[in-house]
């Protein structure tokens, strides 16, 4: 018996052996693929020029056009600025990048260094030094970089070549090209589209689902190539987003220059070391008052969502996300305040990361608190293409909207005023909620309260400053201010951070409903 096992296995091996791999349509898949890549990394300079990369420097600079991010929800839009400076040691894993940005109302200057496992963030505004945790320094937090360049995009595809498959032929910007996909370190997928006549990259394709228009593409569209040493590399580096150019930069890159590993020796003066956040926050319900609540990190990590109950219903303030995130909040809401319908569901405003779970709150029944101006972007939102329950069981948005500034909600004891802090730098249209027998107030994307005793940031925003110049101007009472971003605290920790710089700074454009 123990031979005719032996033999039988012997056989099976045989046949497994003999068994041609490109017989199955994962195979020739993986097979075409890789013939794809390999006419591209001969094209963009060979393997051994490539593999050669042990540091590179690279600059982007230009415009930048967030999608469902700008100060009003349709154009004409204001574009912001993005400068970029990246180092990367590919040899030792040591990174260097930093950033400058402006645009919404909000402006950025940040370092991130990461070198022998240990990484720290610095921010040059708030002269702020936050350690970033062991478990981020590793090579994901690098692997997204690598998809600044083709170049490294294609070495990461030489190294993860079991995982390449070819998608098929398409046209992109009137050309013919080949397309194929595989997965990095980070587990990201990426479509490369390969140009058929040149075989250089054209463009990455990620998949995202986008609040109106559903699953759509975001691509980073590579042209104008020229030589960097033995190397092609593009110029221009452009970014699409559900069909809209979300930025273009210009592209400056080095590699294996003199000198690069300098940049890793950063003079880290001045900065005062913070904790971070915990990389998972945990999920929960704080009762700020009697029948107010806030669902913390529910809808997604960093997103908080309030809850008021009212006689007969539940009146809550901002949907964030997406529609799983809407759904578990709608299911703590239930928990926490059951047997009462939720009738209102406010946005502060247009942004599709506070507006992305609308839909599960449409679905549930409750009608949209918003301006005027966001009613034609949050239709399109209710009838974009999402699996979903709204997709289920279609149902069209209803509206009740704040004009002249402010409108009130009360059922003769609860009351929330919400009000029309507009034009703000960051949206043209920005309500807050205020909840007077409370002294509570809600604000998302203006900052709020930072920890007890934090310093004083050299540059506060401007979006805080109108926040806080609204809220003198109206004489609203408050003591406690709740971020939709963030921990409720004191408004006196506010007023102490941002008052001296509202001093300071130009008279700020107030509210009054969209003036």
């Amino acid at each position: 018996m123990r031979k005719y096992f032996l033999i039988l296995l012997l056989l099976c091996s045989g046949l497994a052996t003999s068994a041609e791999p490109t017989n199955t349509l994962t195979g020739r898949s993986q097979m075409k693929a890789r013939d794809v890549i390999d006419a591209a990394v001969t094209a963009i300079g060979g393997a051994e020029a490539l593999r050669g990369i042990e540091t590179l420097e690279l600059r982007l600079q230009g415009e930048t056009w967030p999608r469902l991010q700008m100060p009003t929800p349709t154009p004409p839009f204001q574009a912001g600025t993005f400068d970029e400076s990246l180092v990367l040691d590919l040899k030792d894993n040591q990174l260097y990048l930093e950033q400058r940005f402006t645009g919404a109302g909000f402006e950025g200057h940040n370092t991130v260094v990461i070198k022998a496992g240990e990484g720290t963030t610095y921010d040059h505004r708030a002269h702020t030094a936050t350690a970033i945790p062991a478990e981020q320094t590793s090579q994901q937090q690098f692997v997204q970089y690598y998809r600044r360049l083709p170049n490294l995009i294609l070495r990461q595809a030489l190294d993860n070549a079991n995982s390449l498959r070819y998608l098929g032929e398409d046209t992109f910007d009137g050309r013919r090209q080949q397309v194929v996909t595989f997965v990095m370190p980070d587990t990201q997928q990426v479509a490369l589209y390969i140009d058929a006549r040149t075989s250089l990259v054209s463009k990455y394709e990620l998949v995202f689902t986008d609040p109106l228009r559903g699953q759509q593409a975001s691509e980073i569209m590579f042209s104008d190539y020229s030589k960097a040493g033995n190397l092609q590399v593009p110029q221009t580096w452009t970014w699409r987003f559900a069909g809209d150019v979300v930025a273009k930069y210009k592209v400056k890159a080095d590699f294996n220059a003199p000198g690069a590993a300098k940049s890793f020796d950063f003079a880290a003066e001045g900065f005062k070391k913070i904790a971070p956040l915990p990389l998972v926050q945990k999920e929960q319900v704080e009762k700020l008052a009697d029948g107010v609540f806030v669902m913390h990190h529910v809808a997604a990590q960093g997103y908080n969502t309030m809850a008021i109950e009212f006689k007969d219903y539940v009146f809550v303030v901002e949907a964030p996300v997406s529609s799983d995130g809407a759904d578990k909040v709608i299911k703590r809401i239930k928990e926490t305040i059951p047997g009462k319908p939720i009738r209102y569901v406010a946005v502060t405003h247009h942004h599709s990361d506070h507006i992305g779970g609308l839909r599960s709150f449409i679905a549930e029944g409750a009608t949209i608190v918003t301006t005027q101006s966001n009613r034609k972007t949050l239709e399109m939102m209710a009838t974009a293409p999402q699996n979903d329950r709204l997709a289920k069981n279609p149902r069209k948005p209803e509206f009740v909207f704040v004009e002249g500034g402010q409108r009130t909600f009360t059922d003769g004891d609860r009351v929330v005023e919400m009000i029309d802090i507009g034009p703000n730098p960051h949206a043209r249209e920005m309500l807050i909620a205020y909840l007077p027998k409370q002294k509570i107030v809600v604000s998302a994307d203006m900052g709020g309260p930072p920890p007890a005793g934090s310093p004083a940031p050299a540059n506060v925003s401007n979006n805080s400053i109108v926040l806080y110049n609204n809220i003198k101007r109206l004489k609203l009472d408050v003591t406690t201010h709740v971020p939709i971003h963030g921990a409720p605290g004191p408004q006196a920790e506010f007023d102490r951070i941002v008052g001296p710089a509202a001093a300071r700074a130009p008279r700020q454009q107030e509210g009054g409903g969209g003036e």
